[in-house]
């Protein structure tokens, strides 16, 4: 659920400092997201416009895969503490 809800608020911050807005962008709030939340590069490749239809499924994606991926590392930090060599 964590990974699912950072790529929440990472869309919120989107479209609360959209294009339109007075609220600028901070560079360490995008860095920050990127490096919890891997699979937003993804977003660069795929240009889609804020507030959009496929702006929304391609986010929706992105979560998904940021909380499969932490899933992931979950699952192998837990079978790595419960065996260690």
């Amino acid at each position: 659920m964590f990974g699912f809800a950072v790529a929440a608020i990472f869309v919120s911050y989107q479209l609360l400092t959209d294009s339109q807005s007075p609220i600028q962008r901070n560079p360490a709030f995008m860095i920050g997201f990127v490096i919890l939340c891997p699979p937003s590069l993804l977003s660069v490749a795929i240009d889609t416009e804020a507030g959009t239809s496929g702006f929304y499924i391609l986010w929706t994606v992105i979560a998904l895969m940021n909380a499969g991926l932490y899933t992931a590392i979950r699952m192998l930090l837990a079978k790595r503490l419960q065996h260690p060599d």
